[in-house]
């Protein structure tokens, strides 16, 4: 036999578990209240009242998301009572701080002309608040992380300042332009730092002229007139003279390209001699080369002259001390 049996709840009962609902969030019974609300639920007798008692329990009771997927369920459900369910969503949003979510929301909400008057000014309120709320908070922040930044340029660790520069450089860097300067000339900061403070700068596009000093020189520059590290002049000349890699070995050339790369993140903006260019090239072809074999000795450097030693050599031990912390 197949049957279906309903169980069905006398109306009395009903009105009962309601009212014992309402007094248990009036007395703020909350979990109380959900309890009476859950046997009703059992029955299919929740009503719109009851289920919207049921959001401001969950509400109260710090349970926040379950609170905003019953708005959302009912909001797709139950269509003739959408603009109430919202205005419920939005609130408990608001006062869980998810004001991106709030402003969106109502953004999609601007053009939809069924929305009630009676909502209007309640909504524009919100949408206001929050702007206000998260272009405060943001300039604060901001702010806040932009001290702890000068600060570890001043007193940190190479490693936490790298991890903080990567971080800033999503921010505009005009308003800090004055708190950063100095640290181009500080001949204590690790020069791998000051191209990152550099390549903010033309990132941004500063058009005024920068004193930079490196291994005790010093250069002025505009951010908007130079060329990135491997669009240098001397770059340019190293990697033409190793074309011939990339068409044997496109592996050996990619690995050969980021020793290059990484040497010259240390000088830059300064650069060699470009006619130091080709025994450049040769010292970086010759490292990458040993690199790749590890123990094995190319024979390609005792082939070398000794400028070209020299300046493997050099590319070795400034990659060591001023680029390997990064890996650490």
């Amino acid at each position: 036999m197949n049957e279906k049996q309903e169980v069905v709840m006398f109306p009395g009962w009903k009105k009962d578990l309601e009212e014992q609902s309402r007094l248990a969030i009036e007395n703020k019974n909350y979990e109380e209240a959900l309890l009476l609300i859950h046997k009703l639920e059992s029955f299919n007798a929740a009503s719109k009242e009851i289920l919207i008692a049921k959001i401001i329990s969950l509400s109260e009771l710090g349970q926040n998301e379950q609170a905003i997927g019953l708005c959302r369920k009912l909001m797709k459900e139950d269509e003739a009572n959408y603009y109430q369910y919202i205005h419920i969503y939005l609130n408990i949003l608001f006062h869980s701080n998810q004001y991106s979510e709030v402003m969106d929301t109502l953004y999609q909400l601007e053009n939809d002309t069924n929305l009630p008057p009676e909502y209007k000014a309640h909504f524009q309120l919100l949408y206001d608040q929050c702007d206000e709320f998260l272009t405060t908070t943001g300039a604060e922040e901001k702010e806040k992380d932009m001290d702890h930044f000068i600060d570890s340029l001043e007193n940190g660790h190479f490693k936490e300042q790298w991890k903080l520069l990567s971080y800033h450089r999503t921010f505009a860097v005009r308003p800090y332009l004055g708190l950063i300067k100095p640290y181009f000339v500080d001949t204590k900061l690790n020069p791998v730092i000051k191209t990152g403070l550099l390549q903010w700068c033309m990132d941004e596009e500063v058009n005024e002229n920068l004193e930079i000093e490196k291994f005790e020189k010093y250069m002025v520059v505009n951010p908007t007139l130079i060329d990135d590290v491997l669009d240098t002049k001397f770059a340019v000349k190293v990697l033409y003279a190793l074309e011939g890699v990339e068409q044997e070995d496109p592996t050996l050339f990619s690995f050969m390209k980021q020793i290059l790369y990484r040497y010259l993140y240390i000088l830059f903006p300064f650069t060699p001699n470009l006619e130091q260019a080709t025994d450049v090239a040769d010292a970086v072809l010759a490292l990458a080369r040993q690199y790749l074999t590890l123990d094995e000795t190319s024979s390609q450097q005792n082939e070398m002259t000794k400028d070209q030693k020299e300046w493997m050599e050099k590319i070795e031990r400034y990659e060591k001390v001023y680029f390997s912390q990064i890996d650490d």
